[in-house]
């Protein structure tokens, strides 16, 4: 029945009720193809600000993948750097220690030759003086007599004096020798005891370019605006599902 009552209020309405119905019908539905339009343009738009946003993502992520790997190149060339310093070290300590323990090797023979030298001197001084002492007992022995015998220990008196002079006279090279071998030694020992032995450096002066923040790649060098929060997808619309 109320189909009818709108039939009869539609066909009660004159030409010009109708025209009015009619336009106001049109408009609306000029309106709402509008709306629709403006809601696909606008989805569309969110759209290609999604793909900027992503293009954005991509970018952060190489950029953050560059500065990883720049960091990490620089703590190579940081250990790097510490493994030559820490070899050269090694090397120079090596060297160091080697002249030292070379100059006490050559001090300690020179004190071996020195001390035997001097072994040597003091056995030649002692024969020197047993061949003057009995020397003198030949002299004293032969003093006032003028028979074969005190010329014959007078003759042995003579031997013994000169067999102590040349004793005497080997003490006195090898005195000098042991002295000589003497200050080798000091000298060698001086030597050791300026050898500068290198201490190891602390760790803090190996390296001396700690990592720094990776600059940014040169693609990535645009200014990164703040992010802003991705628009209303197709659905918020009230288009799609």
């Amino acid at each position: 029945m109320a189909d009818t009552d709108d039939d009869e209020q539609v066909a009660d309405l004159g030409p010009d009720e109708r025209a009015e119905g009619d336009d106001a019908l049109g408009d609306r539905g000029a309106g709402e193809d509008s709306r629709a339009k403006e809601w696909v343009a606008q989805a569309a738009l969110t759209d290609t600000r999604e793909l900027a946003v992503d293009d954005e993502d991509e970018a952060d992520a190489e950029y953050d993948r560059d500065r990883q790997r720049h960091r990490e190149d620089l703590e190579q060339d940081s250990r790097s750097a510490r493994e030559r310093q820490d070899t050269r070290h090694r090397h120079d300590v090596n060297r160091a220690e080697a002249e030292v323990t070379e100059a006490l090797r050559l001090a300690h023979s020179y004190e071996l030759s020195r001390d035997n030298f001097r072994r040597h001197a003091d056995a030649e001084r002692g024969l020197a003086r047993e061949d003057r002492s009995r020397a003198a007992s030949l002299d004293a022995g032969a003093a006032g007599r003028d028979d074969p015998q005190a010329n014959t220990d007078r003759a042995d008196a003579d031997r013994y004096r000169a067999s102590a002079r040349r004793e005497t006279s080997r003490a006195n090279y090898d005195d000098a020798t042991a002295d000589s071998f003497g200050a080798d030694a000091r000298e060698q020992r001086q030597e050791a005891a300026q050898v500068q032995v290198p201490e190891q450096p602390p760790a803090a002066e190996a390296v001396r370019n700690p990592p720094q923040p990776a600059p940014k790649a040169r693609k990535n060098l645009k200014n990164i605006k703040q992010r802003k929060p991705k628009t209303k997808a197709l659905r918020d619309w009230g288009i799609g599902e």
